[in-house]
């Protein structure tokens, strides 16, 4: 599955917003559509084996004439110490993937990394870190959690 926002300049009203999310929402693939007429973006989860990302922006651009940004992604891949539990990883899995700007995010507890794809516009390296480190599951005894401070990061392939 993919997570992505997409930038949408055209939309003369939230009834705009309504079609784009009700068309697009209706492809084979999409799983969940947000479009926001305000801020004039459309989130979308996909799964792209079934809706490749031209045949989206195509049906996208016959509804309005002016799709603009693609989303920037970057990947993130850190060493985290100090995961306790199963659990943890998947609270810290569930936290990053709702904060803005992250399109994807895993995190291994037996390897003890985390995995994180973004739009640098939209995030920044130090408040991914900063959201790793103060995660924490409930009812167990936890350690520190730290992110190693040799991360690497890229742009995704």
């Amino acid at each position: 599955m993919i997570r992505e926002v997409i930038r949408i300049n055209g939309m003369a009203c939230p009834g705009c917003a309504k079609g784009i999310e009700k068309v697009v929402g209706g492809l084979n693939g999409v799983r969940r559509i947000s479009v926001s007429f305000d801020k004039g973006e459309m989130s979308l989860e996909y799964d792209e084996r079934r809706l490749p990302g031209p045949l989206l922006r195509e049906t996208i651009s016959e509804i309005v004439n002016d799709v603009v940004e693609e989303t920037m992604r970057m990947s993130l891949s850190v060493p985290v110490y100090g995961l306790s539990c199963p659990e943890c990883a998947a609270r810290i899995e569930e936290i990053l993937t709702e904060k803005e700007g992250v399109i994807n995010a895993s995190v291994n507890f037996g390897m003890g990394r985390a995995k994180v794809v973004y739009d640098p516009k939209r995030t920044d390296l130090q408040h991914l870190k900063h959201v790793i480190e103060n995660a924490r599951c409930d009812g167990k005894n936890h350690m520190e959690i730290a992110v190693d401070g040799n991360y690497s990061c890229g742009c995704c392939d």
